[in-house]
């Protein structure tokens, strides 16, 4: 049987799962909800085997035709379960994966960023050549009432809202000198900084290489070494506000001869980003998939409104 939608309502009718992966391949955000209700349901069918085979046979019925109508009920029995399942397994992964409401700062990530790293990956690390975020989640001074994003430290902020509304007016001045959406800039440093859980103003990352002769600071980081993520220590500028962030980021991009191709493609924030990745801004592999992921998909940047 096959609901309106397409997809299978009986474990053996593998027509539905076509069509799920037709429709994942068309639009992978329409799909991800009843991907991870399937995969819920995956789960608690390996949970009633483990608990059928932990189970003492009485010897009467026990034999493999038994065992094996048994099997195809509870096949059955977890798809139906995975579809009013209270155990949050699909709710947690749609999150994850990006498709659902924010949680724990865990939207936006994907399968590549789990086989790379299944366990623990600290906000901000984008694994950047140029450019990587320090890290660095030390705790420091909330913005004082009245303090300026001029002036104020970088958080951490509480809410996502709250660090895309104070980098914003930054933004759309960067943004204007680049030829770029400020939307994207704000996409960009809230993956750098983890939404400004990284303690710092440099809201790109940018490392102190070569003739920076400004303040700088040490800090541990993550780079990708032929597609694998490795820490390191390296050594970062140090802004004194986030208007002085952007600046440099702005200058970086201009003076830098091989960003030139991508500011050549700045009126599209996908070519854009890639073209930064390309050029070497990025040793993380997925960085410009991940900086669009928040882009398109963060309803707190989608919530800025250009003035």
């Amino acid at each position: 049987m096959i609901r309106s939608n397409g997809y299978a309502d009986v474990y053996t009718d593998f027509r539905g799962t076509a069509a799920l992966r037709n429709q994942a391949r068309q639009d992978p955000n329409a799909a991800l909800k009843e991907t991870s209700q399937q995969f819920e349901s995956v789960f608690i069918q390996m949970a009633m085997k483990r608990m059928r085979d932990a189970t003492l046979k009485s010897g009467l019925t026990d034999n493999s035709r038994t065992e094996m109508f048994q099997d195809m009920h509870d096949q059955q029995l977890a798809v139906e379960l995975g579809k009013q399942s209270k155990l949050g397994i699909s709710d947690m992964l749609t999150r994850q994966l990006g498709g659902g409401a924010e949680s724990n700062g865990l939207s936006g990530k994907s399968l590549d960023d789990y086989r790379q790293n299944p366990f623990y990956r600290p906000r901000g690390m984008a694994g950047n050549a140029d450019a990587t975020a320090t890290g660095n989640a030390a705790s420091v001074p909330n913005i004082e009432p009245g303090a300026t994003a001029e002036t104020a430290t970088s958080g951490p902020f509480s809410r996502r809202d709250d660090f895309a509304a104070a980098i914003w007016p930054h933004a759309q001045q960067a943004a204007a000198e680049l030829g770029v959406d400020p939307k994207l800039l704000v996409a960009q440093a809230a993956l750098e900084t983890g939404w400004g859980k990284s303690g710092r103003n440099n809201l790109f990352g940018i490392k102190a290489h070569g003739g920076w002769t400004g303040a700088k600071v040490t800090s541990g980081t993550t780079e990708y070494v032929n597609g694998v993520a490795t820490r390191e220590r390296a050594s970062f500028r140090d802004y004194g506000s986030y208007a002085d962030s952007f600046r440099d980021y702005v200058s970086f991009l201009k003076d830098n001869p091989r960003y030139q191709q991508a500011l050549q493609h700045a009126d599209n924030p996908r070519q854009f980003i890639a073209g930064l990745q390309k050029a070497g801004y990025a040793t993380d592999p997925a960085y410009a998939r991940k900086v669009m992921a928040i882009y398109e998909n963060n309803d707190s940047i989608g919530r800025l409104q250009t003035v």
